[in-house]
């Protein structure tokens, strides 16, 4: 079969209609993970009327235990089809073994930096082959620290135009894992299970592997910090020496990632930035949670128009 990129082989898996969107769904094998059998399955969401897709390319990137249902319900609602319908190219990402993306061989020992090394700039690249034009990155939690890591550590090389994080920190210290070799059994545990099952801990429909788990117990744990494990380089001074946009919203009532952690690490951030804290005190109807933030009809409302609007200022 014929690659449908010129840059490595991609499978287009099937062209669908969701009701009046048209959704065209790519497998991205960009064989640069030392683990060849890496697939990203990445799909791009239109309006069927409309098949000619010209507006800005954005890619939206789920946080952990989900997949693109975070974005696009099955019945064709969701944040991704209110920016569909304000003229942008959206395109859904997601991680290894969610969704549509298969595992890969070797699955229990991806992590966050596997992901920005290698999976985050392919697709960065296969979009742009596409589309004309390098699209802007949009990540909830997980998503988030997913793209700031390929940010910081320059894996990207400075082409994505603006980036959006909802609910992202990497500097909130976790309490439990500041108890002597506590944070050394919990690794050890979740080595031996080798993946966490969302479902079972009611958290998610997805499962995460092991090595993502345990990439954030060590970069919570005492002494932890915001790194690339493989060569322990440290990703603030660079976090802080950046120059994309980025708009950083954090939600007044998330317990899963406080705000006033996601503000701390945005106001980190040494490029242009601009912050929205979405709470009862700056207007909003309530103060949202880390999941209501995008999904629930008071974030249709207040708050996708605002992310919207933040990145038509970078559509040109």
């Amino acid at each position: 079969m014929k690659s449908s990129s010129a840059l490595f082989p991609v499978t287009l898996m099937r062209a669908d209609i969701l009701g009046d969107l048209s959704e065209d769904i790519y497998l991205v094998k960009h064989n640069r993970d030392p683990d060849q059998s890496v697939q990203i399955a990445l799909t791009r969401v239109g309006l069927a009327e409309f098949p000619e897709k010209s507006g800005f390319p954005l890619v939206l990137v789920h946080g952990s235990f989900t997949n693109r249902g975070f974005w696009l319900s099955p019945k064709g609602q969701g944040f991704a089809r209110y920016l569909v319908e304000q003229g942008f190219d959206v395109w859904l990402f997601e991680q290894r073994g969610h969704g549509l993306s298969p595992r890969n061989q070797d699955y229990s020992r991806n992590t966050v930096e596997r992901y920005a090394r290698y999976d985050v700039p392919a697709v960065h690249e296969f979009i742009e082959e596409k589309t004309g034009r390098f699209p802007a990155w949009v990540g909830h939690s997980l998503g988030g620290t997913m793209i700031a890591t390929a940010v910081a550590a320059g894996f990207c090389d400075n082409t994505i135009p603006a980036f959006v994080m909802f609910g992202t920190q990497v500097v909130r210290p976790n309490l439990a894992l500041q108890v002597p070799l506590l944070s050394q059994i919990t690794r050890g545990v979740v080595y031996f299970k080798q993946e966490l099952d969302g479902r079972k801990l009611k958290i998610g429909p997805e499962n995460e592997p092991a090595g993502v788990i345990n990439e954030y117990l060590a970069r919570h744990s005492l002494l932890g910090r915001w790194k690339l494990p493989s060569t322990n380089e440290p990703l603030l001074p660079r976090w802080k020496e950046e120059c994309i946009p980025m708009l950083g919203v954090s939600a007044a009532g998330d317990t899963t990632d406080p705000a006033k952690y996601c503000q701390r690490f945005y106001r980190m951030y040494g490029g242009p930035k601009e912050e929205l804290l979405l709470g009862t005190e700056n207007g909003f109807s309530k103060d949202f949670a880390h999941i209501d933030m995008v999904v629930s009809k008071e974030a249709e409302l207040e708050v996708w128009p605002k992310v919207s609007n933040w990145l038509k200022a970078y559509a040109g």
